[in-house]
């Protein structure tokens, strides 16, 4: 008998497991899609350094900064679309979702419209000496127009299907990521610029095609007000963040040169590594925690995500940031010479990477639309970057060093902030 009663235990209990991996399926799938991806992107970046000089690297990292100034253009739908798409289909209002995401797609075309004028004019009418500089600002052009329709796009996918397409499409993503480097290998820095178009056209493409909500051009101007007003606050709040996160690279220019500049990009792989898996992260958990939020108006629910989610990214990266402390010097003094000069950085900002990478679950307060908090916290991380990073190189005789060490400090007290104001918006009812 009491064979017996093991025996049907170990089904039960066999049961349950299958019950919990197809449960937990999607999120396993689309974790595994980010980190392929994630792992790819720091793979590629490293290559590139091989092939590429620090004052190259230096060049085409300051043309990238466009991307970040560039999105004031999108006027915030896509922040509004993030919120209320999935809030609305959590309603079950699927005729308001399609009209949402038509607004919102026909506004991104028109934007990108304009970004390609802009792009191609200056690449035709503005004289400029520096090739790499003139084609530089062509290939942003098309990577900026690119972007906004891929950021539409990754919109519409709030669903666990659209989830699970989405993680094998971060894989394939991984896969031209690395395979057209080769580019690269070849053609040095023309071939980088190339590159980032290439991987980026065939990542749009293969979102296009299975995109979950397919609508033509709708305008509808009640929908384009509603999309406006929820996300011009919180656009206004991203795009703090993202300029003051680009006030690193500012403070070299201003103070140093563009080999310091492409030294201190290298070593910012390091926090990327971290950043880009927690980012495809909270693309999972934002949408599901406002899809929640807007199906049972629990602030507690929200609470627990943001809290789980932080602790588990903190405790996976940080023994990776440990274990990466005893491997950078050897790596780069064996494969990347040039760039040794940023080691102690890279060290410095594996860190910083895993404090920016465990602060996912804030975005609570964005599926609350609590603005107070919002601004509260938002405003604090931009004045800590942007006066601890200048602090930094003012103080330290290495300023790429001085840098990351504001960067890292920042970042510390940005996550206990972030969770304490998360606290205070959930428990505050």
């Amino acid at each position: 008998m009491k064979y017996k009663n093991k025996t049907l235990n170990y089904k039960f209990g066999s049961l349950n497991f299958k019950q919990l991996l197809l449960q937990y399926k999607t999120p396993i799938l689309y974790t595994g899609g980010s980190t392929a991806k994630a792992l790819a992107t720091i793979i590629v970046g490293f290559v590139v350094a091989k092939f590429i000089s620090p004052n190259d690297l230096g060049v085409w990292s300051t043309i990238n900064l466009a991307v970040t100034y560039s999105f004031f253009l999108q006027a915030g739908l896509i922040n509004g679309l993030n919120i209320e798409l999935p809030f609305t289909l959590g309603k079950g209002d699927d005729d308001q979702a399609k009209i949402l995401a038509g607004t919102a797609q026909t506004f991104t075309f028109l934007s990108s419209c304009l970004i390609l004028i802009l792009g191609l004019g200056y690449f035709f009418f503005i004289p400029e000496d520096n090739s790499k500089i003139r084609y530089g600002v062509l290939a942003i052009t098309f990577f900026i127009s690119l972007n906004y329709y891929q950021n539409y796009l990754i919109s519409t996918f709030r669903s666990k299907d659209s989830f699970t397409k989405l993680s094998l499409f971060q894989v394939v993503d991984a896969f031209v990521n690395l395979s057209t480097l080769v580019l690269v290998v070849y053609y040095s820095y023309y071939g980088m610029i190339i590159k980032s178009i290439v991987g980026l056209f065939i990542y749009v493409l293969l979102l296009h095609f299975s995109r979950p909500v397919k609508v033509g051009f709708i305008w509808n101007k009640l929908a384009f007000i509603k999309l406006f007003k929820v996300g011009i606050p919180i656009f206004g709040l991203v795009y703090l963040d993202s300029i003051s996160s680009t006030i690193d690279k500012l403070w070299l220019l201003k103070f140093s040169n563009m080999t310091n500049v492409g030294l201190y990009s290298f070593a910012m792989y390091s926090l990327t590594l971290f950043t880009l898996f927690s980012a495809s992260i909270a693309s999972y958990i934002y949408p599901r925690m406002t899809y929640s939020y807007g199906k049972n108006n629990n602030t507690l629910v929200l609470w627990n995500y943001a809290k789980k989610i932080s602790v588990i990214l903190f405790l996976i990266q940080l023994p990776l940031a440990i274990l990466g402390c005893y491997v950078i010097p050897i790596l780069v003094t064996t494969f990347f010479p040039n760039y040794v000069l940023s080691i102690l950085a890279m060290q410095i900002l594996l860190f910083a990477g895993v404090f920016k990478g465990s602060v996912v679950g804030v975005n609570a307060l964005w599926s609350m639309k609590s603005w107070k908090y919002m601004l509260q916290y938002q405003l604090l991380y931009s004045f800590l970057l942007i006066g601890l990073t200048f602090i930094g190189i003012k103080f330290f005789a290495n300023v790429i060093e001085g840098v990351a060490y504001g960067v890292l400090l920042a970042n510390a007290i940005n996550l206990v902030s972030g969770m304490y104001f998360t606290y205070v918006a959930t428990h505050k009812e």
